[in-house]
């Protein structure tokens, strides 16, 4: 559960708007503690808040808003086209969301694919620009010394701050604020900090909101950095790994088709067919479709969706000019039946180094 005032900051949002729609019904608190009045909302509830946002950006109001969370999908479809009749007498200031509105009524809803934050304007902070590595967690913000050792897997070892805000792994940042996209729910948390210098180094104190903070209510870790360097770091910079992609093209009938998702596995040796490794919610590839000339795609599911996204193959390997990355692929037969392996290589592989994992795939049905 996260209180409300991390659920403000998560969204980006104030405590009174929160408020203010609990009131109006459209995103009611959870639990509320009846001996000091706090209010707690589940980690769904940041979902259902971009749904609202959403769709009040289309001109709904929160009354019309209600209706459609109660909505089946055939009233839905009466909502949405009574709204674009709304719309139409006004086209030119509305022609966007009588877009959005004829993609809804087709079953393709068109939804902002990253978050409202980076709509913000960006200021800067010149002296943040750099590395930072972890001291520890400070357990007294007046004394630098007062510090308590942290597991890696609570916080990153290291912080790249990279000129203009711009992503280096997980965390972008504007003055003030550095934010960490959560590998385990995906949107961008916000993480406030200052910096303070003494006897010649510069230190940053962060209130880090980890994965555990959302699961279970507690509170920002205060985290001490100290910056080792100054460098305005480039993408090539900061990677430890860069994958050769101009690998000439060998065609591989054997993989030409759709492939649907199976499993999600640390190791090829881990899969079992009779037994699911991952949970769905972890899983965030849906298909792979191989096509002739080297050309392939794959639909993977994003915060407001699905998104699909073209990529070039060779014979045993993805290729993605884009992210500088070549995934391995193999079919095996396992109890008469094929299975395609591919290799995951997302920022955990090209910024922290880490060991890819596999994407286990069956052929779709003819």
């Amino acid at each position: 559960m996260i209180k409300i005032g991390d659920f403000a900051r998560i969204c980006n949002v104030s405590t009174q708007t929160l408020r203010y729609y609990d009131s109006e019904g459209v995103l009611k608190a959870d639990v509320t503690d009846p001996s000091s009045g706090y209010r707690f909302c589940s980690i769904d509830a940041v979902e259902k808040y971009k749904q609202i946002v959403f769709y009040k950006n289309l001109g709904f109001s929160l009354e019309e808003i209600k209706k459609i969370q109660l909505a089946t999908g055939e009233q839905l479809q009466t909502i949405l086209q009574e709204k674009k009749e709304t719309l139409s007498t006004s086209i030119d200031r509305f022609k966007d969301q009588i877009k959005t509105i004829d993609a809804l009524c087709v079953g393709t809803p068109q939804k902002p694919v990253l978050s409202e934050i980076l709509l913000l304007p960006f200021e800067d902070d010149s002296q943040v620009v750099g590395k930072w590595q972890l001291c520890g967690r400070l357990l007294d913000e007046n004394d630098l010394s007062a510090l308590e050792e942290v597991d890696s897997s609570t916080a990153d070892e290291e912080i790249i701050f990279m000129p203009g805000g711009a992503f280096a792994w997980r965390y972008f940042w504007t003055k003030g604020t550095l934010y960490r996209i959560s590998p385990k729910y995906k949107f961008a948390i916000p993480n406030l900090y200052r910096t303070i210098e003494q006897n010649g180094v510069r230190f940053m104190i962060v209130q880090f909101m980890n994965d555990d903070c959302i699961d279970n209510g507690d509170d920002t870790l205060m985290l001490l950095y100290r910056q080792i360097d100054t460098v305005a770091y480039t993408e090539h910079q900061i990677r430890p790994n860069v994958d050769k992609t101009d690998i000439p093209f060998s065609d591989d009938n054997a993989v030409h088709g759709i492939w649907t998702v199976f499993d999600f596995v640390p190791k090829i040796s881990d899969f079992d067919p009779q037994k699911r490794y991952s949970e769905d919610r972890d899983i965030y590839m849906m298909d792979i479709r191989f096509l002739a000339r080297g050309i392939c795609t794959r639909t993977i599911r994003t915060m407001s969706g699905c998104a699909n996204v073209m990529l070039r193959y060779t014979k045993g390997f993805l290729l993605d000019d884009k992210e500088m990355t070549a995934e391995e692929y193999q079919i095996k037969s396992i109890n008469g039946k094929d299975f395609l392996f591919v290799q995951h290589k997302s920022g955990d592989y090209f910024y922290g180094g880490k060991t890819p994992h596999w994407y286990v795939f069956e052929r779709k049905d003819a």
